[in-house]
């Protein structure tokens, strides 16, 4: 597992923990790292630059005559160690968390703008559309561009269309495959025109029509505190998750155990011996001492923390499914 993995998947426990301020810090850090990877896509004889510092036609040239993959790949695999397909999976799933952070934060919502938030929706669905081991970045670069410091790292991340002009991508994106790949992302979206304040809007009206009205419910409560404008139906279906109790096993009952014990480990379908060991192998790998030594002493705590919850869950199951 390489770092970008690891760190997002701390990100990940931290949002499941309902710490979004510090989960946002981890994605908003990764998205500037991969970033920083994509914006360097020419290649000179004085070595990589970049791209900014080329007309937008040099950019199409490159891009149409699909050269930019791998050179980018080139790039990813030595600064990442990641392919550039693995990279666009993980910049996807980076962006996922970002926004739920967004969604589910007031403390994070003070520092994004629609225009960001609706740019990165844009560059979401663009990948989301394409299959997953043939995704391409040229889009990318249709949506959003980069500001470098002189280490040629990013400092911003520059939204280049319009908020009208992405309201029209959006909602072209979220119309154009209703298949399920999409459902929960148009979901995502809704969250954040609600939450936004932009349930009124043509792209709410235009997403709206493309799930079950009764399979949608709002999952965040800040917009239910700050606005006195929806019904008592809304007010009911709008839940908190900072506000579930925690899970505690010397309180929990033995099908509560095994609910949560059962999706800490992954456990789907029909259970076995085997696929209980297989998973409990795979995750407790990703905590080892040995993959988060180089992060912050909060990081290993969590990590620490994180490990003992596993073997707990793995010795209650062992003893449930008696090996």
């Amino acid at each position: 597992m390489t770092s970008i993995e690891k760190m997002r998947n701390i990100a990940d426990m931290l949002a499941g923990q309902h710490k979004y301020p510090e989960a946002f810090t981890l994605y908003d850090e990764l998205y500037k790292q991969i970033w920083s990877v994509f914006s360097t896509v020419r290649y000179s004889s004085s070595g990589y630059i970049d791209y900014f510092s080329f007309k937008k036609d040099d950019i199409n040239h490159i891009i149409h005559n699909q050269r930019l993959e791998p050179i980018l790949n080139a790039l990813c695999f030595k600064n990442l160690n990641l392919t550039l397909t693995s990279a666009l999976s993980e910049f996807a799933s980076v962006i996922k968390g970002r926004i739920r952070c967004v969604n589910a934060s007031f403390q994070v919502r003070k520092y994004t703008s629609v225009d960001s938030v609706f740019t990165e929706f844009a560059i979401l669905y663009s990948l989301t559309l394409q299959p997953a081991h043939q995704r391409k970045i040229g889009p990318i670069f249709n949506y959003a561009g980069t500001v470098l410091d002189g280490n040629k790292k990013v400092k911003r991340i520059l939204a280049l269309y319009s908020r009208k002009m992405n309201e029209k991508l959006l909602i072209e994106y979220a119309l154009s495959n209703k298949m399920n790949r999409l459902n929960k992302l148009n979901h995502l979206l809704l969250d954040y025109l609600l939450i936004s304040g932009e349930r009124k809007s043509d792209l709410f009206k235009k997403v709206s029509k493309t799930i079950d009205p009764l399979s949608y419910t709002y999952h965040y409560s800040d917009y239910a505190r700050t606005s006195g404008r929806q019904n008592n139906h809304e007010r009911k279906s709008y839940q908190d998750p900072s506000t579930k109790r925690a899970f505690s096993p010397a309180t929990a009952t033995e099908e509560q155990k095994n609910v949560y014990y059962g999706k800490l480990i992954g456990l789907k379908g029909k259970v076995t011996k085997e696929q209980i060991r297989s998973n409990y192998i795979d995750l407790i790998a990703q905590y080892h001492p040995d993959k988060v030594q180089h992060l912050g002493p909060e990081l290993k705590e969590l990590a620490e923390t994180k490990s003992k919850e596993i073997n707990a869950a793995y010795e209650w199951l062992k003893t449930k499914y008696r090996f």
